[in-house]
C-alpha cells in the first residue's frame, strides 16, 4: 500500500508542475503580447519598395505570425490596440500606404502591356497569399465566361449580371452632385476625403486581398482591420476583447471604431466599415457624401448605410452592406465607446453600434436614392436583389416591404412603393454584399467596370455600351 500512495503522490506532484508551467508560460506569452510597447513609426517613413520578398531584410518581416490573437482582459479598460509585424503591441498603420504601393505598382507596369485590374490581381504582392491557386482563378478569359448557366454561381445570376451592367451606373470621372431628381458638377469645395475599413480575419487574407485590389485602393485611406499585420496589404493585426471569431464582431467592431477614432479622426470626414464580402463603388460612394455635405445635423452627428427594421421605433443600419459614420459622429462614439456594448459578445455588431448610436442621439440615414427613393446600400448580393419579390418572410423581402412602406422622398404624400427585379437597386447604389467567392467579387468588380472583352460571354451584356479593358477598374 505504500507504494501506491507514493506513487499518487509522485502524480500529483508532477500534474502540478505541468499545470503550474502552463500558467507561467501562458503569462510569459501575456506578458510579450501586453506590456511591449514599442511605439511603430508610420509607415511613411518607410520606403515604399515593397513589392518582392523582403530576403535582405530578415529584421522586418513582411507579416505578423498569424494566430498570434491574445484578447485583451476582459476587465481592462483598454479595449483594442494592434500589433506590428514583430508582434509588438502599439502598433500605428498608415491607412495611405496601401493606395500608395498600388498606385506605385501602376506606373511600374504601365509600360508593359498591362490589362491593370486582370494584372493587378495576379501580380501585386502575390508572394503573399496564403493558396497557389491556377491561372483561371483570376484570368480575364476564364472569368469573364462565366454565367450562371455554365458555372458562374446563382448569386450573381443573369438577372444580377442584368442591375450592375444595365441598370446601375458608375461616377467614372468624378463625383456628381444630386439634388432630388436633378444632377449637377460637383460643388467647388475639396471633395470630401473618405476611409475605407472593412472587418475579416488571416484565413480570409486572399479574399481580403482582392477586395483591397478592387476598391480599397480607390478610398483615400484604406484598412483591413485582420489578425496579421500586412502592412503592403493594408492589413492591421488588430487586438480586442474576447476571442477572434464571428460571433464576437460586437468587440471586435468596439476595437476597430475606437482604433480609427484614435487614430484617424482628423485625416478623414467620413469612415465607412463593412465586412470581407462587400464591395464599395467608391466613386458613387463619393457623389453619396457631396449630398451629405449639404445637409445640417445641427452638429448631432450622422451614421447611414442600409436601414432595417426591428419594429417600429427600433431601426438599425444593417453592417452586411457596410455603414459610414461622419468626424462628428465618429467623435462622439468613441468618447461614448467605454459604454458601448462594453461586455456584449455576439455577432451582432450592427444592432451594437445602431443602438450606441441612437444613445448619442446621431442622425440616421437609409441612403435612398433622393429622387425615387429605391436604395443605394444593398445587404445582399446582386443575384439575391433581383429575385427577391417581397412576397415571402425572408428578411430580404420583409426589408423590400418596410421600404415600400417608407414617405416617397419627392411626394411626401406618397410611398415608395414596391420595388423588385431591375428597381429594386437605385442608378446610383454604392455598396452590395453577400459576394462570397472570390470569382463573384472578381466578376462583379469587372462588370461593373467594363473590364471584359466585348466578345466574352460577360462582355455581350453590356455590348451596346462603351466597354473595353480599362483605365476605370
Amino acid at each position: 500500500m505504500s507504494s501506491i500512495g507514493t506513487i499518487r503522490r509522485i502524480r500529483i506532484i508532477c500534474i502540478s508542475i505541468v499545470v503550474l508551467a502552463r500558467v507561467i508560460f501562458k503569462d510569459i506569452i501575456r506578458y510579450n503580447y501586453y506590456t511591449v510597447f514599442d511605439s511603430v513609426a508610420s509607415d511613411n517613413n518607410k520606403s515604399l519598395d515593397l513589392y518582392t520578398n523582403n530576403d535582405d531584410d530578415t529584421d522586418t518581416p513582411e507579416a505578423s505570425l498569424p494566430g498570434h490573437h491574445t484578447p485583451l482582459p476582459q476587465n481592462s479598460s483598454t479595449w483594442f490596440d494592434a500589433i506590428d509585424t514583430k508582434g509588438n503591441r502599439g502598433y500605428i498603420a498608415d491607412p495611405t500606404l496601401f493606395r500608395k504601393l498600388v498606385l506605385q505598382w501602376h506606373q511600374k507596369i504601365e509600360n508593359e502591356n498591362a490589362t491593370t485590374y486582370w494584372d493587378r490581381l495576379q501580380q501585386y504582392q502575390s508572394h503573399l497569399m496564403l493558396k497557389k491557386y491556377d491561372n483561371n482563378t483570376f484570368d480575364m478569359n476564364y472569368i469573364c465566361s462565366l454565367t450562371e448557366s455554365n458555372g458562374g454561381g446563382g448569386e450573381l445570376n443573369d438577372g444580377g449580371v442584368k442591375i450592375i451592367t444595365d441598370y446601375v451606373k458608375v461616377d467614372y470621372k468624378s463625383p456628381v452632385f444630386r439634388r432630388g431628381c436633378t444632377e449637377s458638377p460637383p460643388l467647388q469645395h475639396e471633395r470630401p476625403k473618405l476611409f475605407c475599413g472593412i472587418y475579416t480575419h488571416n484565413a480570409q487574407r486572399d479574399f481580403t486581398r482582392i477586395s483591397a485590389l478592387s476598391y480599397g485602393w480607390k478610398c483615400d485611406g484604406f484598412l483591413a482591420f485582420s489578425s496579421v499585420t500586412i502592412p503592403s496589404l493594408g492589413m492591421v493585426g488588430l487586438l480586442h476583447k474576447g476571442d477572434e471569431s464571428y460571433h464576437n464582431m460586437v468587440q471586435k467592431s468596439r476595437s476597430i471604431w475606437s482604433y480609427i477614432a484614435t487614430h484617424y479622426i482628423d485625416q478623414f470626414d467620413y469612415f465607412h466599415l463593412g465586412g470581407d464580402d462587400m464591395h464599395v463603388i467608391v466613386e458613387n460612394m463619393r457623389s453619396l457624401l457631396l449630398e451629405c455635405e449639404t445637409e445640417s445635423t445641427n452638429g448631432k452627428g450622422r451614421i447611414f448605410g442600409h436601414l432595417a427594421s426591428k419594429g417600429v421605433n427600433n431601426l438599425f443600419i444593417r453592417g452586411g452592406a457596410g455603414y459610414t459614420i461622419d468626424r462628428e459622429g465618429l467623435r462622439k462614439l468613441h468618447e461614448y465607446m467605454p459604454k458601448c456594448a462594453r461586455d456584449t459578445i455576439g455577432f451582432w455588431e450592427d444592432n451594437a453600434i445602431s443602438n450606441c448610436g441612437h444613445k448619442l442621439n446621431l442622425k440616421f440615414g437609409d441612403n435612398r436614392d433622393t429622387c425615387t427613393g429605391q436604395q443605394r446600400s444593398h445587404a445582399i448580393s446582386p443575384g439575391m436583389i433581383f429575385r427577391a419579390n417581397g412576397q415571402s418572410e425572408s428578411d430580404v423581402d420583409k426589408n423590400i416591404r418596410f421600404f415600400a412602406s417608407q414617405s416617397h422622398p419627392m411626394q411626401p404624400d406618397a410611398k415608395v412603393g414596391m420595388k423588385v427585379g431591375l428597381d429594386a437597386a437605385s442608378n446610383h447604389s454604392v455598396t452590395f454584399h453577400k459576394l462570397r467567392y472570390q470569382s463573384w467579387m472578381v466578376r462583379h468588380h469587372a462588370l461593373l467596370y467594363r473590364a471584359c472583352p466585348l466578345n466574352s460571354m460577360l462582355g455581350k451584356f453590356y455590348q451596346n455600351q462603351k466597354a473595353g479593358i480599362e483605365g476605370r477598374a
